[in-house]
């Protein structure tokens, strides 16, 4: 990084710890110009935590700049550059300029007053630019606020052409035989979630290393499993990170395989293997792994613990996973949707999704259904359906999942906690108090039942010589 940048990031760094967001802006704003990609994500970091109220100049073109940077993901700015542009354009107008380019292309919409924009915007005459770069935007959302009249993009219509080559060659351990994993791979099928497009990129680090420093030594190279790994970010984002990883990404869904094995061409990532099947069916695998992640995954399988024992046999022993599950505190919004769902009778299909989102985007905002809005994943049909219209699902408080991991023979090593758990479990319990006790962990979450909104994320240790 540029010396002085790097300087000017240490001081911004510090003035926001302080909570002087207005002196640590400037700071970054004059690293951003020497250094984009190194200040980049720090910028974004900081930006994403303030509300706009008008419209500096300098802002709106850093804000561009850091749109525009490889280092890190866009989709964090998504509704930093909204807001300024709503701000910048308070009435409905057919206006182009850098910003408008690089939220439409870079960025999928997550704020519900500028997708009223947008969709005031595909019922207008537009400039052709700006009618690409909407375009784009409505094909990322999957037309979940309009603008199909708009048309695939020709790169998108490449790509799905790609894709749907790629699912018919993927290797396969079979059809499930379990109904619920037929039902999930059919909801996958139709709606690959997400369609993400290039991560940030990460410095290189070895995995070995954090599995030791978390007290599980293994032999390098380690043989990673990513179970249920959807369209591919985990997997892809562990390889570019380790490039000394075998990587065997499994899922149940070839549409959301394809999109992955062809996002690991485009980055020319070779050390991951694409295989569609069930988690029931790993056996056919063929292998064990040193480490196993399965994030998302277990609380959609009709019996999560046979998942779970599943996961256990394709370990080592002293093997690693990674686990994440639903809070059943935190999903209470869901668990209300997905009543309002069932009394409206709306179904999973792009009609029935879209009648749900209007139902919820037309209430006040002191109503709970409203808070889904602050969900990007509200935001797209395979988002909104994946967090509403999931065909199974289970909720868990950490008691009943410490019980689970046991009786499959594991040892919890590590609850990876969001930054707000860490700092209020401090102030609740001490510094002095075992970060890995689970039941310190539920009595935290039950005086704040969103702190786990992102789900419970634990590592965890094979036992015995399996």
């Amino acid at each position: 990084m540029h010396p002085e940048a790097a300087q000017l990031l240490g001081m911004a760094a510090e003035a926001a710890r302080r909570g002087q967001y207005g002196q640590a802006l400037p700071m970054l704003s004059r690293a951003l110009a020497l250094d984009s990609e190194g200040v980049a994500p720090a910028y974004a970091d900081l930006l994403a935590r303030l509300s706009l109220t008008g419209w500096p100049p300098q802002l709106e073109a850093d804000l561009a700049t850091c749109l525009r940077a490889g280092s890190l993901d866009p989709q964090m700015l998504a509704r930093a550059a909204a807001r300024m542009l709503l701000v910048k354009y308070p009435e409905p107008v057919v206006a182009e300029d850098p910003l408008w380019d690089a939220f439409l292309t870079r960025c999928i919409n997550v704020d519900p007053a500028m997708e009223a924009r947008l969709a005031w915007l595909a019922g207008r005459v537009l400039p052709d630019g700006l009618r690409k770069a909407l375009a784009i935007q409505a094909f990322a959302s999957e037309y979940a606020w309009g603008g199909e009249a708009l048309g695939v993009p020709p790169a998108a219509a490449a790509e799905i052409a790609e894709e749907r080559a790629l699912a018919e060659a993927m290797p396969s351990l079979g059809i499930p035989g379990d109904a619920i994993s037929r039902a999930v791979r059919a909801q996958y099928e139709a709606n690959p979630y997400p369609r993400w497009r290039v991560p940030p990129a990460r410095p290189h680090a070895a995995l070995a290393r954090h599995l030791a420093s978390l007290g599980a030594q293994q032999a390098e190279p380690l043989a990673v499993l990513v179970a249920g790994c959807g369209t591919g970010f985990e997997p892809i984002d562990l390889a570019r990170m380790d490039p000394s990883l075998s990587i065997t990404a499994l899922d149940l869904s070839a549409a959301s395989l394809a999109h992955g094995q062809r996002m690991a061409g485009v980055l020319g990532v070779e050390n991951v293997r694409f295989v569609q099947g069930d988690i029931l069916d790993m056996a056919g695998l063929g292998q064990r792994f040193a480490m196993v992640s399965c994030t998302g995954v277990l609380h959609h399988m009709e019996r999560p613990e046979q998942g779970l024992a599943a996961l256990a046999d394709a370990l080592v022993p002293g093997g690693v996973l990674r686990v994440a599950l639903y809070s059943e505190r935190a999903r209470a919004r869901v668990a209300e949707a997905r009543r309002a769902i069932a009394e409206h009778g709306w179904d999973a299909s792009a009609a029935g999704i879209r009648a749900f989102r209007a139902h919820v985007l037309s209430l006040p905002p002191e109503r709970p259904l409203a808070g889904l809005r602050e969900s990007d994943d509200f935001y797209t049909l395979s988002g909104c359906r994946d967090l509403c219209f999931h065909v199974r699902e289970h909720w868990y408080r950490l008691p009943a999942i410490q019980a689970m991991l046991a009786a499959a023979g594991f040892e919890p090593l590590m609850l990876d906690a969001p930054p707000e758990a860490q700092a209020r479990f401090a102030e609740r319990f001490g510094t002095a108090a075992d970060r890995h006790d689970l039941m310190l962990w539920d009595r935290l979450e039950a005086d704040f039942p969103h702190l786990f909104a992102g789900m419970f994320h634990l590592w965890c240790r094979k036992r015995g010589q399996g």
